[in-house]
Order: C-alpha cells, then sequence, then structure tokens
C-alpha cells in the first residue's frame, strides 16, 4: 500500500494545456470565487483563497468536463469532491494549518493536481516530506493524512485542483 506517490508529466501536454489556459484566465475569464478560508484547521481570518469546485457529490460547474481526463486516468469510482484552488503570491511563504479534507475513518484517495509550476508546496504532518508545485505534477495519498499547503513567493498565483475520490484500486 502506499502512502504517497507523485506522478509527474500525469496528463498528455494537450490536456495540461487545456486546463492550465482555462484556470490561468488565458482563455478570458474563469470564475473564481472568494473563499474567507483556505481550509478548517483554525487558520487565522486574514487567510483567504479563491475556489471553483467542480463537483461535490454531483457535477456543479459548467467546465467539468475539463477535469474528466484526470477523472478517467485516476480510474475513479465514487467521487466526493473536486475543487480549483486559487492562492495569490505573498512576499514570503504562508504555511497553512494541517488538515484532512474529510474525517473520514475509512480510506479514500486525495490527489492533487498542480496546474501551474512555483515554489508553494503541499506538506505532510506525519514526516514533513514536502511535494513541490511542478505544473502537470499530480500528488496522490490516503486521503486520512494530514497535510497543508503554502503560498508561492515567485509567481503571481498557485493554482492546484484538488480531488476526494475512491477507485478500484483503494488497497493497492
Amino acid at each position: 500500500m502506499i502512502d504517497v506517490k507523485v506522478i509527474d508529466n500525469f496528463l498528455t501536454k494537450q490536456e495540461h494545456q487545456d486546463i492550465y489556459k482555462e484556470l490561468s484566465g488565458e482563455t478570458g475569464f474563469f470564475p473564481w470565487f472568494y473563499s474567507d478560508n483556505v481550509n478548517d484547521s483554525n487558520d487565522p481570518k486574514d487567510q483567504f483563497q479563491f475556489c471553483h469546485q467542480f463537483y461535490n457529490m454531483v457535477p456543479n460547474s459548467q467546465y467539468f468536463n475539463l477535469v474528466k481526463p484526470i477523472i478517467n486516468k485516476l480510474n475513479m469510482t465514487a467521487i466526493a469532491k473536486i475543487k480549483a484552488n486559487l492562492l495569490l503570491k505573498t512576499k514570503t511563504p504562508i504555511v497553512f494549518g494541517y488538515h484532512s479534507d474529510y474525517n473520514w475513518t475509512h480510506k479514500w484517495w486525495t490527489a492533487i493536481y498542480y496546474v501551474n509550476s512555483n515554489n508553494g508546496k503541499t506538506i505532510f504532518k506525519k514526516n514533513k516530506k514536502s511535494v513541490a508545485s511542478k505544473a502537470n505534477r499530480l500528488l496522490m495519498f490516503d486521503g486520512r493524512l494530514k497535510h497543508c499547503g503554502t503560498t508561492s513567493t515567485n509567481s503571481k498565483q498557485r493554482i492546484i485542483i484538488n480531488f476526494n475520490f475512491f477507485n478500484q484500486n483503494m488497497g493497492k
């Protein structure tokens, strides 16, 4: 059983470019929505992000087809939530609180797809291992693992897509 798996060049160049162009605003205006917190780990109220929810128990975005290549490649059999997060550049890195996306006791997967490259990262509480934000990289791990993200100081934005799901290979 894997704890953490990192896959570079996860999608084809074209699939990645389609996602990048849409979420970065290159194709026009993408609907990002303000969120007054980054996660539920008691982060200070002055921390915020912009989000776009593709799926919450059902598809709820006109952009849902954009994430289908990732859904298909991960063999998802049931999806809880798919959400894109956009964090703005900060002068010094902000490390957000450790959390798990759900408080479930049974196993599920969390995957983070990095849309753009920057010096932001995902950090795991268990061993303090960090994974850098690299465009077209996928990070997949047991969703019960506590993790946190950081802001970027070298890019105007840090864009990721977060997936919480089940698949046929849960024990592998």
